[in-house]
Order: structure tokens, then C-alpha cells, then sequence
């Protein structure tokens, strides 16, 4: 049987339970309680995802079935914007690595990785950098195959923070399988389990003449994807525009510093994500539930697109200091629960280019005797400490700096830079490697990684990968 195109090597990137851990992220008192997000109409609301504790549950079951099976279980209504907002960012991330992203569904995003193994030295390293792509505490798991669905079926087989590719064997390999693994519609489904095919290894025993002939299409597709052969390209999702970050405030708030203080939380959150890297946001929305009741919406189109977590910030709370049309406050009119920031417009950053400089260190050039200006040494330069200088001694501002890491499968876990406390990294931002000067006495080999921790700060480190001693590059 001919196929229109063959099989590429796929990459499965697995989110299990993303509605729930999501929830559970910013809700971790939830932690030791069975839940239930619920999604559909309020008269008939279903279950859409439930954790491990909620024994008995069912994703499609009615909330009254499942509360009735498991009585103790909290419902939660399904966030779509802030669970999107998470979805985007795992989007957002995976994008940098590889030419094709798909996102199918909450937590599922299939990866195009034809050629990838060889930039990476092997399958292994880049299925270390892909895994990391994703916050630890949603326990990414990762799959490759040739074709998304044996991309996916290994991705559901790897443990937690791990991965799995398949064997040359595929047939053999899937054969246990359930059929309901199988991505066709229930009643497909159905059909084939109503005539006693429980596995993949049942499908692929039977002729693809007689599944076509007792299922049509269907039939041809079961028969392929239990062969192990899916054809199916990876089609590429387009990469969101707006981005949103939500934060729960532990008593209500109604003071002006408590809310800067929540502004400027949730603008630095948002700068984390791989989706504003080199972009600008040109409108922004702040919103909150009210103690008395109700929400409180704050919209703001901004003249100038902002091309940084500080500049944003700043503009949002200038925007909320001045008086509306009528004279009044655009402050909220009652304590906060929570705040939420969402972001849009977003624009490439044309015609700006982001200092390297710290404000406070520009501001006291001039205290250096003999300094009146910068001199570039070595424009272009791959390393960044070698390309500006003060113009009387040329030293450079920006050397980098020994520091300690602890880093796990080669990826960055924890940080300490001089005498500071170690800092928990939370996601990996961007990596990158340079290669240079390799013509000279002194060959520059280097592995960067751009870290968002989990205290809000930013910070870029280097392996030197011929000494393995790890530094702080400055900027």
C-alpha cells in the first residue's frame, strides 16, 4: 500500500493533567484534596480533568457521577484564559528550539525534529533541552518516533521528566495497546471493541482491505497507526497573540504599593515567556474580582509599545494615577482578590535596540576618572563582555563571573552567584552555544542558558565546555 508522504522523525511533548496541575499551581492548599475541573453548561457541567486522588472519576462523567463516586472532591470551573495562557507558554518555548510546533489540545504539542538530532549530538541531548523547555513542576514527558502517533504513544509511556523513543519495530512495540489510544472518534471506537479488538496488536492482524471494508476510512486509519505508520505531517500552530498571567493575593488588597507591587509581579512574570523575546506590547488589560462583588477592569493602549517588564509597568501604573474623562480615580473602587494582566498588539522590536547597561551603571560612567563616553572594542562580537569598554582604560563592565550550579541531565536546577543563596531555576528560557576563535591560542567553546528563577529574576549563565566551570555572563 503506497502513502502519500513517509513518516518523519516527531517529537511528543506531554503535558498529563495540565488543567489540573495548572489549578494547583496557583491553588496549592488544593494539594492534598482530590480535584475535579469541570467544563461544559451550568446544568450539566462535565468532567474534563481530575488528579489522582479522585479515585473513581472519569474525564466526560457528569459532576453529579463523579461526586458521587468521589464524595470529597473539589470542583473547579475550567479557567480557559489562564489555562490557555500556560498552554501559549509551553507554545511559545518549544518554538525556539524547533522549526514546527503543533499544539493539540491542553498539555499535547507535536514537534517536527527532522534534522535536530545531529545539531544536538544525538537524540538523547535533545531530548534533555526539549524536556526542559518546560517548567518542572508540570513533569514534562517526551516521546519520538517516526510519526506523531508513535511519538504520542511513547510520550504516554515515559515516566515523568523523562522520555522514550520508539523501537525500529513499531508494530511490535504498540501491539499492547488499548484501541481507545487509538486518535478516531468514539464511535469508531466502539465499533471495534463491540467485535472483541482490545489492542493495536488486534488491528494489526487483520487486512487493511477488511478494516476498510467494515469501517471505511476509519478502517485504513486503524490499520495504518497500528502498522506504526502515520504519514501525517506536523502542522505548524501560529504562535498567540496576547499572553496572560493571573496572581491570587493572600488577603484582600486595597492600597495603592500593594497593587504597584502586583503590577509589577505580574510584568516581570509575563517577560519570562519566549513569546515577548524581541517583541513589544502595544495594549495591555489589568482586571480583578472584587470583595463586594463584581470585577474591575483597567484597559490601556500604549503610545509607545513597550519593549520590557519595567517599561510596561511603568506605563500601566501612570495610566491608573491619572484621573479619567469625569474626574475620578481609575483605581479599583473595593479591595482586591486577585489581578490578572493580559497583553497584546504585539509588534516586532523594529528600530529599538535594549541596552546592555544597567541604568544605575550608565549614570555613574562619568564618576570614572578619564571616562566620558563608551567605545565599542568588538562589535558583533559573539562574547558579550567583548564588546564594549570604557574608552579611557578599555576595560570592559561586563565581565562574566564564577558561579555555582547544580544542574541535572546537563540542565541548570539551581544557581549561586558570589555569596548568595542558591536560586531554584524555574524554566529555561533560551539556550545557545558558541563556537569561536577557534584559529587562536585562546578557542572560546561555550553552552548559554537563559534562566527565569523562581524568585522573578532573569539571569544568563555559561558553561565553558572544555574546563566544565560555569560563570554569570554580564550584561
Amino acid at each position: 500500500m503506497n502513502f502519500s508522504e513517509s513518516p518523519k522523525l516527531t517529537g511528543c511533548l506531554l503535558v498529563t493533567h495540565l488543567p489540573v496541575k495548572a489549578e494547583l499551581r496557583r491553588r496549592p492548599e488544593l494539594a492534598s484534596r482530590p480535584l475535579i475541573i469541570t467544563t461544559g453548561n451550568t446544568t450539566r457541567p462535565q468532567a474534563l480533568d481530575a488528579s489522582p486522588a479522585a479515585v473513581g472519576v472519569a474525564v466526560g462523567q457528569t459532576v453529579a457521577e463523579a461526586l458521587s463516586r468521589c464524595a470529597d472532591a473539589v470542583t473547579l470551573p475550567l479557567d480557559t484564559e489562564y489555562l490557555s495562557g500556560v498552554n501559549d507558554g509551553l507554545l511559545a518555548a518549544l518554538w525556539d528550539f524547533v522549526p514546527a510546533v503543533e499544539a493539540d489540545g491542553w498539555g499535547v504539542f507535536y514537534l517536527d525534529l527532522t534534522g535536530m538530532t545531529g545539531m544536538y549530538g544525538g537524540t538523547d541531548e535533545l531530548a534533555k533541552v526539549l524536556l526542559s523547555t518546560a517548567a518542572e513542576w508540570l513533569r514534562p514527558r517526551l516521546g519520538v518516533g517516526m510519526g506523531k502517533f508513535p511519538a504520542y504513544c511513547a510520550a504516554a509511556r515515559a515516566e515523568a521528566g523523562g522520555w522514550r523513543q520508539v523501537p525500529t519495530d513499531a508494530a511490535c512495540w504498540l501491539a499492547p495497546l488499548p484501541v481507545s489510544w487509538l486518535p478516531l472518534d468514539g464511535d469508531a471506537i466502539r465499533r471495534l471493541q463491540s467485535f472483541g479488538i482490545r489492542t493495536l496488536g488486534d488491528v494489526a492482524k487483520i487486512s487493511a482491505s477488511s478494516l476498510a471494508e467494515f469501517m471505511g476510512p476509519d478502517g485504513i486509519r486503524a490499520w495504518q497507526l497500528a502498522q506504526g505508520i502515520d504519514p501525517e505531517p506536523v502542522l505548524p500552530t501560529p504562535l498567540p497573540e496576547c499572553l496572560s498571567e493571573q496572581l491570587e493575593f493572600p488577603f484582600p488588597v486595597d492600597t495603592v504599593p500593594a497593587i504597584e507591587a502586583g503590577v509589577n509581579s505580574l510584568t516581570e512574570r509575563l517577560w519570562r515567556s519566549a513569546l515577548l523575546r524581541a517583541r513589544r506590547v502595544g495594549e495591555a488589560t489589568l482586571q480583578g474580582e472584587l470583595l463586594s462583588g463584581g470585577h474591575w477592569r483597567f484597559e490601556r493602549t500604549l503610545r509607545q509599545p513597550a519593549g520590557s517588564a519595567d517599561a510596561l509597568a511603568r506605563s500601566l501604573l501612570a495610566g491608573l494615577g491619572a484621573r479619567d474623562a469625569a474626574g475620578g480615580s481609575r483605581w479599583p473602587e473595593a479591595p482586591l482578590l486577585d489581578l490578572s494582566l493580559t497583553v497584546g498588539a504585539l509588534t516586532a522590536e523594529t528600530g529599538c535596540q535594549a541596552t546592555i547597561w544597567q541604568p544605575e551603571r550608565v549614570a555613574n560612567i562619568g564618576d570614572v576618572a578619564g571616562v566620558e563616553r563608551l567605545a565599542a572594542m568588538v562589535p558583533g562580537s559573539a562574547m558579550p563582555e567583548r564588546r564594549w569598554a570604557l574608552d579611557a582604560s578599555l576595560r570592559p563592565l561586563n565581565l562574566p563571573a564564577k558561579a555555582s550550579v547544580e544542574s541535572v541531565s546537563g540542565a541548570p536546577r539551581r544557581v549561586k552567584t558570589g555569596d548568595r543563596h542558591w536560586r531554584p531555576v524555574e524554566q529555561v528560557v533560551d539556550r545557545w552555544e558558541v563556537d569561536t576563535e577557534w584559529w587562536t591560542p585562546e578557542p572560546v567553546y561555550r553552552r548559554y542558558w537563559r534562566l527565569a528563577l523562581t524568585d522573578g529574576g532573569l539571569l544568563t549563565v555559561y558553561r565553558d565546555l572544555d574546563t566544565g566551570e560555569w560563570f554569570r555572563q554580564g550584561y
